[in-house]
C-alpha cells in the first residue's frame, strides 16, 4: 500500500486538546506510533492505541471535514489493522464489518480528492479484500452478488490508476531524458549532471507539500518514486481482482466476460512486458516490502503471508493465473477442449518456471501451478467424461504438492501453509481413489487404490499436526475428523462393511465427523451414499 502522510519535522503536539489540523494529525500519529511499538508484544494494547488514533483522525475530520490528509490517514490506518491478524482479534467486530467501515473511510477520502492515485489504489485493495471476505463467509448466492459489485469497482479503480501511472511515467521519463541531454551538453561530468537532473524531477513530481501544512516543512506528503516496479504492483492488483471477478460470471453473460478478459489480456500482453523491460534500465529501482503470493483455492485461505517475492515475479505470476482463469472460461463455454485447457495450463507455468529464480519465488509458482491443475481436474469432472485428463492433472498436482512440503521448499512455508498443502494432498488422492473405483478406470489406477486411500489418512493427520502448530483449532478438528473418514474408507476398501474395527475416540468425534462428511459431499470428493455409510459406521 502506498505510504501515508507523515510529518517531516515534529512539532510539539497538544495531544490532549488538539485545535489545528496539524495538531490532530500529530496527535493521531503519536497514538499510531505507540500502537506500532506494542503490536508484537501486546497486540491488545496496540489495538487500543490504534483505535485512539482512529478516533483522533475522526475528531479532526469533524472540525476539518475537507481535510484530505486526515481522511486519507484514517482510511490507511483502518485497512492496515484490518489486515493485521495479531491486532484484529481485539477489535471486537468481524473482519467483514471492519472492512465495510474502512471502505466508508476510503470513499470519504476519495470524494475529497478523486484524482489522487494512492487513494484510488488503496480503495481498490479494500474492495478486493471485502469481496474475498464475502466469498468466505456469506452464502453462495448473496456472496457472489456482493463480491461481483465490489470487484467491478475495484477493477475500474485499478485500471484508471494503471493508465494514469503509465502516462505519468512517460512524462517523467521524457523530462529525465531532456535534462540528461542538457546536462551532457553543458558538463563534462555527465554522470553527476544526470544524478542532479533525476533528483530535480523527483523533487517536483513525487514530494509535493500537503494541503494540511500551515508552516513550511512541518507536514508533507511522502510518496515513493514512480518506477516500473510500482506500476507492476498495480498490474498485479488489477489482474488479481479480474481473476476473481471472471470466476463469478455466469457463462450466459459471455459479452461481459469477454470485455473483462480483454482488459486483463492488455495488461498481460502489453503493460507487463513493457514494464519488465524498463525495470532493469530504470535508475531508481525500488522493491516492495511485502508481496503476498497465491493460496491453494481448494483449502481455506491462510491468514499468513507467503514468502517474499518481487513486483516483477508477482506480476508475471498474476498474469499466468489470470490466463489460466480465462482458459477455464473458454473450456466451460465450449470454445476449447479439455486437452487444450490442460495444455494451456502446462505451457503457461512451464514458461514461467524456466527462468532462474529464488527458492521462495519457486514455491509461490509451484503453489499456483498445483492450484491451477486442481482447477483443471474439477472443471473436467464437472463437464466431461475425459477421466484421463482429470487423472493426469491430479497426478501432476500431487507431484507439485509433494515438492512443496519437502525440504528445501518446506522451509519457506509456515505451519499454517503446510497444513493447507497437506489438506490439498489428501483431497487430491481421495479424488483419485474414487476414480480408481470407476468401471473405466485403467489397471494402473485400480492397482494404486490401496496406496491412495492410505495416503489420504497420512495427509490428513499431517494437516492436523501442522494446524496444531499453527494454533488453528478449527482446522485441527476438521483434519482429525477427515482422517477418521478416510480410515473407515480404507477398512471398507480392504475388508468390506462387515469387518470394521472402530478406534478410540471415533464416537466422541461423531458430531465433527458428521460436519466434515457434509462438507466432503458438497465438495464432491465423497458420494452422498458413501457419506451416509461412513457416518453410520462411526456412530454405531
Amino acid at each position: 500500500m502506498p505510504p501515508k502522510f507523515k510529518s517531516k519535522a515534529k512539532a510539539k503536539t497538544n495531544a490532549s486538546n488538539p485545535q489545528s489540523e496539524i495538531e490532530f494529525l500529530e496527535a493521531a500519529e503519536e497514538f499510531e506510533q505507540a500502537g506500532g511499538k506494542w503490536r508484537a508484544g501486546d497486540p491488545e494494547k496496540a489495538a487500543r492505541f490504534f483505535q485512539r488514533a482512529s478516533q483522533a483522525y475522526e475528531q479532526g475530520l469533524q472540525r476539518f471535514p475537507d481535510s484530505f490528509d486526515l481522511a486519507y490517514n484514517k482510511a490507511h490506518l483502518e485497512y492496515e489493522i484490518c489486515e493485521d491478524e495479531r491486532v484484529a482479534p481485539y477489535l471486537h467486530s468481524t473482519k467483514t464489518a471492519r472492512l465495510q467501515e474502512t471502505l466508508t473511510s476510503h470513499r470519504r477520502a476519495l470524494a475529497l480528492n478523486s484524482e489522487n492515485l494512492d487513494i484510488q489504489f488503496n480503495t481498490g485493495q479494500v474492495l478486493s479484500s471485502l469481496a474475498e471476505a464475502f466469498l468466505e463467509n456469506e452464502t453462495e448466492a448473496s456472496a457472489k452478488i456482493s463480491a461481483r459489485a465490489f470487484l467491478e469497482e475495484a477493477v475500474e479503480l485499478f485500471t484508471n490508476c494503471l493508465v494514469a501511472q503509465q502516462q505519468k511515467y512517460e512524462q517523467i521519463s521524457s523530462e529525465i531524458a531532456e535534462l540528461q541531454s542538457q546536462a551532457n551538453n553543458a558538463l563534462s561530468d555527465s554522470a553527476a549532471a544526470m544524478t542532479e537532473a533525476n533528483a530535480e524531477v523527483y523533487s517536483e513530481n513525487d514530494m509535493e507539500a500537503s494541503s494540511a501544512s500551515s508552516t513550511a516543512g512541518e507536514w508533507a506528503t511522502i510518496e515513493e518514486p514512480l518506477t516500473p516496479e510500482v506500476i507492476l504492483e498495480t498490474c498485479t492488483a488489477q489482474l488479481s481482482a479480474l481473476t476473481t471477478l471472471i470466476g463469478l460470471f455466469d457463462l450466459g453473460d459471455l459479452p461481459a466476460l469477454e470485455q473483462r478478459a480483454k482488459t486483463g489480456l492488455f495488461t498481460v500482453n502489453t503493460s507487463i512486458p513493457t514494464l519488465v523491460s524498463l525495470q532493469d534500465t530504470f535508475p531508481m529501482s525500488t522493491v516492495a516490502d511485502e508481496a503476498p503470493g497465491p493460496t491453494l483455492s481448494i483449502t481455506s485461505p491462510s491468514t499468513e503471508k507467503d514468502p517474499r517475492s518481487s513486483p516483477k515475479h508477482d506480476a508475471l505470476l498474476a498474469a499466468a493465473i489470470f490466463q489460466v482463469a480465462v482458459a477455464e472460461v473458454s473450456y466451460r463455454s465450449g470454445s476449447i477442449t479439455s486437452t487444450q485447457y490442460a495444455n494451456t495450463v502446462s505451457t503457461l507455468f512451464s514458461s514461467l518456471m524456466q527462468e532462474t529464480q529464488a527458492p521462495e519465488q519457486k514455491v509461490a509458482q509451484q503453489s499456483a501451478y498445483a492450484d491451477a491443475l486442481l482447477d483443471v481436474a474439477e472443471a473436467v469432472a464437472d463437464t466431461s467424461p475425459d477421466v484421463e485428463t482429470q487423472w493426469n492433472a491430479l497426478s501432476q498436482a500431487q507431484h507439485l504438492l509433494t515438492q512443496l512440503c519437502t525440504p528445501p521448499n518446506s522451509a519457506f512455508l509456515s505451519a499454517g501453509r503446510l497444513a493447507d498443502v497437506f489438506i490439498a494432498r489428501a483431497v487430491t488422492d481421495l479424488v483419485r481413489f474414487n476414480m480408481s473405483l470407476l468401471s473405466e478406470a485403467k489397471p494402473a489406477w485400480k492397482s494404486s487404490r490401496n496406496v491412495l486411500i492410505s495416503n489420504c489418512g497420512v495427509f490428513y493427520r499431517g494437516a492436523k499436526s501442522y494446524a496444531e502448530k499453527a494454533g488453528n483449532t478449527q482446522l485441527t478438528r476438521s483434519a482429525g475428523a477427515r482422517a477418521i473418514v478416510t480410515e473407515v474408507l480404507k477398512q471398507v476398501n480392504e475388508n468390506g462393511t462387515d469387518v470394521i474395527v472402530a478406534k478410540a475416540g471415533w464416537e466422541e468425534q461423531g458430531i465433527e465427523v458428521k460436519r466434515v462428511l457434509e462438507q466432503m459431499v458438497n465438495e464432491k470428493i465423497l458420494g452422498k451414499r458413501d457419506g451416509e455409510e461412513v457416518l453410520r459406521i462411526v456412530t454405531q
